[in-house]
């Protein structure tokens, strides 16, 4: 499973994993926070009606940008294997305002529904400091540890669930080293301050399909392509390595040296 804050997170962030998973047979699963509503470009003045989303004359500008970018996500993660997108529809940028128990209480509900033995998301450092992707890891890392315990959060439990405690939680990582081939272009904030993670994944020909789920994102990187300008050398090594550092772990200590996210398991 694989808990995010945006549309577009999941391909650009975590679209090697998740393909690499899906390739492998498991039953991969996403959680998105919200649906893109007031992204900045909404402050724009819209283009004027005629049944299209998009305006000729400013580009960056769309109406209904929250239902676009649902679409986008569905057209993303359908490209990578996804068997389950669950939306749960808060606010974009609004994340650090709402009711965190509740938030942690949204994200137990599919924990315990799909089962996951590995979880993704992102950590303390929300690899763009953006405060959203912040709060989400926040409340995976304690979706987590709840979901296993069975009073907590009783109310959100269907019938036929049960509190599951999954094996390994994850946090993406993106070194210093992994922003070379964007040079003077890096932005300030973007990457993780610890260096390292636990686990280096070499995409290899899946490179391309984590390429074509971000390109599926047409409303933030443009029909073009985020990568229009680079070389294609430059754009397949920024794109075909993901690293992820265990954040917790329910595995007896020491009974693995962690190689892979799937070490471990049975």
């Amino acid at each position: 499973m694989v808990v995010v804050a945006h549309p577009g997170d999941e391909a650009f962030g975590f679209g090697g994993a998740i393909a690499q998973a899906a390739a492998s047979g498991a039953y991969v699963s996403v959680v998105c926070a919200t649906r893109g509503h007031f992204d900045r470009r909404m402050f724009n003045p819209a283009p004027a009606p005629g049944g299209r989303n998009r305006s000729y004359q400013q580009p960056t500008v769309w109406r209904n940008l929250d239902t676009v970018r649902e679409d986008e996500m569905r057209r993303s993660v359908g490209l990578l294997g996804v068997r389950v997108l669950r939306m749960l529809d808060y606010s974009e940028e609004g994340l650090a305002a709402v009711d965190f128990d509740d938030l942690v209480g949204r994200i137990v509900e599919p924990i315990r529904m799909h089962r996951p033995e590995v979880i993704l998301t992102f950590g303390p450092d929300g690899i763009t400091g953006d405060a959203d992707h912040v709060v989400i890891g926040r409340a995976a890392e304690a979706a987590f540890r709840l979901a296993g315990e069975p009073l907590s959060h009783e109310d959100d439990l269907e019938e036929d669930q049960v509190a599951w405690r999954a094996a390994k939680l994850y946090h993406l990582v993106v070194a210093a080293g992994d922003l070379e081939p964007l040079g003077a272009a890096a932005p300030a904030e973007y990457g993780s301050a610890a260096a390292g993670g636990s686990v280096a994944l070499e995409l290899g020909e899946l490179t391309g399909v984590k390429l074509a789920a971000i390109s599926r994102h047409v409303s933030q990187t443009g029909s073009a392509g985020p990568f229009r300008e680079w070389p294609p050398e430059a754009r397949d090594r920024f794109l075909g390595v993901e690293r992820y550092r265990l954040a917790r772990s329910n595995l007896p200590v020491g009974a693995v040296a962690e190689a892979g996210l799937w070490d471990g398991l049975a």
